[in-house]
């Protein structure tokens, strides 16, 4: 816990923590704003659909945040020299990572519940501006449904952040981390969209041979470490996943929830233990 509060401390005066986090405040009430069309056409807002928005925000464009953000607080111990001094006082290299780790966790549940009740302000703000009703948040499943967005949601967040820590850890850079953390995040997308438009082609090809379209899968690139949490994100009340997922919807069976689940999971722990290992055999002189 003592080193749990010193990662904690360091994590409230750091200026980056609180651009990072005015940051994504800004971007959420342009996104979320901009995003206010689809109420426009339906003539209302809702719960939980309005959660859907600043689900994706959250533990989409958030998740990218939370990569470069992870990546740039443990990459800075190398940097700033941190390590070294860690090292020579003879504390356990793997206690100091996870007790950053740790540290990390607390920050990030604490900005998504800031996120979340920013954006059902910004529902409230959005309805005005339009012209909209706005249904209570808090009627039928109201405090579930936004549980269940936050207790879903949560998992994925980490499990982003992960990949943006392990790397800088390997790479003993803040700046490294966060451009292969971004660059990793960012490609996996890429691939996941060509190949979900190569399936799409072959679909096509299909139906102009008469065979119709039967849905396949889910493919082994739905289980990719990015793709996969959000296919949580999307099970949860409102949720939809995203233009990709809509589309794959009529083409490839999504990951189940609990299979979601279990692989972001995995890649949680993966990414501590590479994180780990490689912090335990590097040499700090």
């Amino acid at each position: 816990m003592r080193l749990v509060r010193a990662e904690l401390l360091k994590i409230r005066r750091r200026q980056a923590t609180w651009v990072m986090l005015i940051l994504s405040l800004f971007l959420l009430v342009v996104l979320f704003l901009l995003g206010s069309v689809t109420f426009q056409l339906a003539g209302i807002i809702e719960f939980p659909e309005a959660y859907n928005g600043i689900s994706q925000f959250a533990f989409g464009l958030g998740g990218l945040l939370a990569v470069v953000y992870a990546a740039s607080f443990v990459g800075s111990d190398w940097n700033w020299g941190v390590v070294r001094n860690v090292v020579a006082r003879g504390e356990s290299r793997s206690k100091y990572l996870l007790a950053k780790a740790a540290a990390l966790a607390i920050a990030f549940a604490i900005a998504t519940v800031i996120l979340y009740l920013v954006g059902i302000v910004l529902a409230f703000v959005a309805g005005w501006l339009f012209g909209l009703p706005v249904e209570s948040p808090l009627r039928g499943r109201g405090l579930q449904d936004l549980a269940d967005n936050l207790i879903l949601g949560y998992p994925v967040l980490l499990e982003r952040a992960a990949l943006g820590f392990a790397v800088a850890v390997v790479l003993r850079s803040q700046l490294a981390g966060a451009v292969v953390g971004i660059v990793f995040f960012l490609g996996e997308s890429v691939v996941k969209f060509t190949l979900l438009g190569a399936t799409l082609f072959q679909r096509a090809g299909n139906v102009i041979g008469g065979d119709g379209i039967e849905l396949s899968g889910p493919e082994w690139y739905q289980y990719l470490p990015v793709s996969v949490g959000d296919y949580v994100v999307a099970a949860a009340p409102g949720g939809s996943g995203g233009l990709t997922n809509i589309i794959e919807q009529f083409l490839i069976r999504p990951v189940p929830l609990d299979l979601a689940l279990i692989a972001v999971a995995i890649y949680l722990v993966l990414a501590m233990g590479v994180a780990i290992i490689a912090f335990d055999r590097q040499e700090i002189v």
